[in-house]
């Protein structure tokens, strides 16, 4: 499909919202989006359609209609589109599919982005910039914690070691007996008998 003209500035006032667009920007979204055109001054180039011969009645928005809308609200007086050339069949089809052809983000990497992120702003401004609400920023930046350290060397003479004997029945029911006498856990009184506490 050659129908791209590269990207051509168009005034604002000549951009038309394609009536059968369905996508809605929730207000906590959109409000970042405005935020980062607002700071940046960058966002992906509008496509649209020429609407009559050649555009000169204007053109109908395929994608970006929420950018038009930022644009507007921060008074700006034109756009960086792509003037797609499509009959009204295939229009509707890139509004039914532009919109919602979208990959899904991989955790782990998504992670690491925050992460990275996080380290040139803090979570507050964060909250403010990216799609992800607070708590989902933190459960992201969980995900890149390092594991927590040794607290130092261990002495393998030191380190427990799993212990296993068999005992006839009269033997364990003394055993038994005599941990009861001890009080406690189980585990904790034969800890004391190996000490020497009993």
């Amino acid at each position: 499909m050659n129908n791209e003209t590269g990207v051509q500035t168009i005034q604002l006032w000549l951009l038309r919202g394609h009536p059968a667009n369905s996508n809605v920007m929730p207000k906590a979204l959109y409000r970042k989006l405005v935020g980062h055109i607002r700071r940046s001054g960058r966002y992906p180039p509008i496509i649209v359609r020429p609407i009559g011969d050649g555009g000169g009645e204007g053109y109908e928005i395929l994608d970006g209609h929420h950018r038009v809308r930022a644009l507007e609200e921060l008074g700006e007086a034109e756009a960086q589109c792509v003037v797609w050339r499509v009959d009204e069949g295939e229009a509707l089809l890139l509004l039914g599919t532009l919109n919602r052809l979208s990959g899904h983000d991989d955790a782990v990497r998504r992670s690491s982005l925050v992460a990275e992120l996080n380290s040139r702003f803090d979570v507050a401004e964060l909250v403010k910039l990216l799609p992800e609400d607070r708590e989902a920023i933190d459960k992201l930046l969980s995900l890149t914690e390092p594991p927590p350290q040794p607290r130092g060397a261990v002495v393998l003479d030191e380190m427990p070691e799993a212990v296993h004997f068999f005992l006839l029945p009269k033997q364990r029911r003394q055993l038994e007996s005599r941990l009861r006498a001890m009080g406690g856990t189980r585990e904790r009184a034969l800890m004391r008998m190996v000490e020497g506490q009993d």
